[in-house]
C-alpha cells in the first residue's frame, strides 16, 4: 500500500492513491504540536483500507444516494449494483478504485482514474476524473475534474466526504462548533433513517420545482452552534460554499471554502460517534432521479461528449 505525504511547516496530509485517491490524515501545526484536522485514520484501518475508513474521500460519478440503485437518462433505464441494506447505490465506485499518480511534488500530489480500465465500474457511462491535493500556507487546496470520455451524454456530479472530530484539544476538549447558510434542506429519501424535516411533496410530484423544505430550527447552523448529539444525516440546497468549524479552546478553526458549483453540502453527524461530517458536492441525494422528473435546482449535469465538469475545494487552518 503507498501512502504518499504531502507537507509544509504548517499542514500536512496523507494520500492513498489505491483507496480511491482519498485522505488518509490531515494535520495542522498548533504550537509544537500536529493536531487533526480531519478525523485520523485508525491505525488498524490502514492495514486493510476502505474508502469509508479513511479522513476524506471523493465521491464519484454521483454523491451519496441514488434511490433503488437505478435511474432513467434521456429515454433508457440504468440499473446499478446497490450497495448498502436499503439498496441504494451510494458514493459512486471510484472511492474503492486505484487511481494513478500523476505527479508528485513535496506539497502536492495528482492523481488520475480512467473509468475504462475497470470493466466491472459500477456505472454505464465511462468518464476520467483528476483530483489535485496543494498545500499552500495553512490551506489544503483539492481541485477535481471529470471528463465525460464516451460518445453519448451522460449525468454526472462529484464531491467530498471529509471527516471532522466532534470535539479536540487537550487536556480539555473543545467541542466542535459549525456555522454555514442554505437556502434550504432536502426531506430524507425513502429508506433512510432520519425522519425530520417531514417530507411535503417529492419530486415524483413535484413538477418544476424544488422538493427543498425550510431548514427546521434544530438543523439551523446560521448561527455558530455545537454540534453536540445531533442527528443529522441531510442535504443542504442553496450553499453559498462557505462553512466554519471552531474549536474555541483547542485555538483551531477550520474554514471551508467552494467554488460555486459546490452549491449543495451535506451534513451528517452519527449520534455516539466520535466525527462527524461536512460534504461539499455539486448535487443533491437521487439528482440524477430528480432530473428525469422535471425537479430543479438539483445541481445534476449533463456532460456532452468530451464535456469537463471542474471546481475547487478549499480548507482553510486558523490559528486563533
Amino acid at each position: 500500500m503507498s501512502i504518499l505525504g504531502i507537507s509544509n511547516a504548517f499542514i500536512r496530509s496523507d494520500i492513498l492513491p489505491a483507496t480511491g485517491a482519498s485522505i488518509a490524515s490531515f494535520e495542522a501545526k498548533v504550537g509544537d504540536a500536529w493536531l487533526p484536522v480531519m478525523r485520523p485514520t485508525a491505525l488498524e484501518a490502514m492495514a486493510n483500507p476502505q474508502s469509508g475508513q479513511m479522513s476524506s474521500f471523493n465521491l464519484v460519478p454521483w454523491s451519496n444516494r441514488i434511490v433503488g440503485a437505478a435511474f432513467d437518462f434521456q429515454g433508457k433505464h440504468y440499473r446499478l449494483r446497490a450497495n448498502t441494506p436499503q439498496g441504494f447505490a451510494i458514493h459512486g465506485d471510484a472511492r474503492e478504485r486505484t487511481w494513478h499518480v500523476t505527479n508528485r511534488k513535496e506539497q502536492e500530489v495528482t492523481c488520475s482514474l480512467d473509468t475504462r480500465a475497470f470493466p466491472d465500474f459500477n456505472y454505464p457511462f465511462p468518464f476520467t476524473a483528476t483530483v489535485r491535493y496543494a498545500l499552500a500556507g495553512r490551506t489544503l487546496i483539492t481541485m477535481f475534474q471529470l471528463t465525460n470520455v464516451g460518445d453519448t451524454a451522460m449525468p454526472a456530479g462529484w464531491g467530498f466526504h471529509p471527516y471532522f472530530n466532534r470535539r479536540l484539544g487537550a487536556p480539555l476538549p473543545d467541542d466542535a462548533h459549525l456555522q454555514f447558510h442554505a437556502e434550504g434542506v432536502y426531506p430524507p429519501l425513502p429508506g433512510m433513517q432520519a425522519v425530520n424535516p417531514p417530507a411535503a411533496k417529492m419530486y415524483q410530484q413535484a413538477g418544476d420545482r424544488s422538493p427543498m423544505v425550510d431548514v427546521p430550527g434544530d438543523m439551523d447552523f446560521s448561527q455558530p452552534a455545537a454540534i453536540g448529539e445531533r442527528d443529522i444525516d441531510h442535504c443542504f440546497g442553496g450553499w453559498d460554499g462557505r462553512a466554519s468549524i471552531t474549536y474555541p479552546r483547542a485555538g483551531i478553526r477550520i474554514d471551508i471554502e467552494c467554488e460555486p458549483v459546490l452549491n449543495h453540502v451535506i451534513i451528517y453527524t452519527p449520534p455516539g460517534k466520535p466525527f462527524f461530517a461536512v460534504e461539499p458536492v455539486t448535487h443533491a441525494n437521487d439528482a440524477f432521479n430528480m432530473l428525469t422528473h422535471g425537479a430543479t435546482g438539483s445541481g445534476a449535469r449533463v456532460l456532452q461528449p468530451g464535456e469537463q465538469f471542474t471546481g475547487t475545494f478549499l480548507i482553510h487552518v486558523v490559528i486563533q
